[in-house]
C-alpha cells in the first residue's frame, strides 16, 4: 500500500511537471532608433518549465541566410533606407536564461568579442489592463510596464501559469506571447506553441567556444562597456552612412543603444 501511494504521488508530480514544460516560437524584430518595426525579422523561441526559461534569437540554425539577404535588399530599396552590413546572426544566437530560484538572469551579447552578463531579475511593475484578445487559441490579457528606459505592452495568457516571457520580460501570472515598446522598435510576436511538451529541457547559456563562460560581467559593467563601444564606433557609423547616402544623427545614439540591454 505504501509503495502504491509513493508511486501515485510520483506519477502526479511527474504529470504536473510535464504540464508546465513547453516551447514558444516567436518573430523578433529589434529596430533601435528606427521609429517602428523596421529592422530584420528573426526567428526566436522560448523554452520553459516551472522553474526556468531560455530565450534565443538571431541564431544561425534558425535562419535562412538567403531570407536575411532578401530582407536587407527590400529594406534598402524601400522608403526607409538603412545600412545592413556584415553577419546578423550568431552560432549560438542571442540568449537569455532565467532561473527563478536564484532570481537571476544570464545572457550573452556579441560585439568585437563575446560578452556574458549576469544580473538580478528586475521586478517590472506591471499594470494589468481589462482588455483581452485571442492569440492563437489562447485568451490573453494586456499588461503595461516600464523597463530600462522604455514603456512596454505585453499580452500574456493565464492558461499557461508560468511567469516567463521573451527576452528579459517576465513577472506576470501567465506566459507572455507578444511584447512591444511604444514605437515597436522592439517587437516580439507569437508564431506557434508546443504545450505541454514532454520532450524539451531548458538549456543554459551556450558559449561561442566549448566550455562554460567564467567571466560574467554585471549589468553596470556591461553598460560601461557598451557606452565605450558606442563612442568608439559613432564616427565610423557616420562615415559609413555618408558612403551609402544615409544621414546618421550622432545626437542621442548613446540613449537609443543603451535602452535595450
Amino acid at each position: 500500500m505504501k509503495k502504491l501511494l509513493l508511486l501515485t504521488v510520483f506519477t502526479i508530480y511527474t504529470y504536473s511537471y510535464a504540464q508546465n514544460k513547453g516551447i514558444v516560437y516567436y518573430g523578433h524584430i529589434e529596430s533601435p532608433g528606427k521609429g517602428g518595426p523596421n529592422g530584420l525579422d528573426f526567428n526566436s523561441y522560448l523554452i520553459f518549465d516551472q522553474n526556468q526559461s531560455y530565450y534565443v534569437s538571431a541564431k544561425d540554425s534558425l535562419e535562412n541566410e538567403s531570407n536575411i539577404e532578401s530582407q536587407k535588399k527590400k529594406k534598402a530599396e524601400g522608403e526607409i533606407k538603412q545600412i545592413y552590413l556584415g553577419k546578423h546572426t550568431l552560432e549560438q544566437g542571442k540568449q537569455v536564461y532565467y532561473d527563478r530560484a536564484k532570481d537571476s538572469l544570464w545572457w550573452n551579447k556579441k560585439y568585437s568579442n563575446e560578452i556574458y552578463g549576469k544580473e538580478k531579475r528586475v521586478a517590472i511593475e506591471w499594470k494589468i489592463d481589462p482588455e483581452t484578445k485571442k492569440i492563437g487559441n489562447l485568451l490573453c490579457n494586456k499588461a503595461t510596464g516600464h523597463f530600462r528606459g522604455r514603456d512596454y505592452t505585453v499580452w500574456f495568457t493565464k492558461e499557461i501559469p508560468v511567469p516567463f516571457g521573451p527576452w528579459k520580460l517576465q513577472g506576470l501570472p501567465g506566459l507572455i506571447l507578444e511584447a512591444y515598446d511604444t514605437k515597436k522598435e522592439l517587437y516580439i510576436y507569437f508564431k506557434s506553441l508546443e504545450y505541454p511538451s514532454k520532450n524539451v529541457s531548458v538549456p543554459k547559456i551556450k558559449p561561442i567556444n566549448q566550455g562554460t563562460p567564467t567571466n560574467w560581467v554585471s549589468i553596470d559593467e556591461y553598460k560601461m562597456i557598451l557606452e565605450k563601444l558606442i563612442e568608439k564606433n559613432k564616427n565610423k557609423a557616420i562615415l559609413l552612412g555618408k558612403e551609402h547616402g544615409v544621414t546618421i544623427k550622432a545626437a542621442g545614439m548613446n540613449d537609443i543603444s543603451t535602452e535595450i540591454f
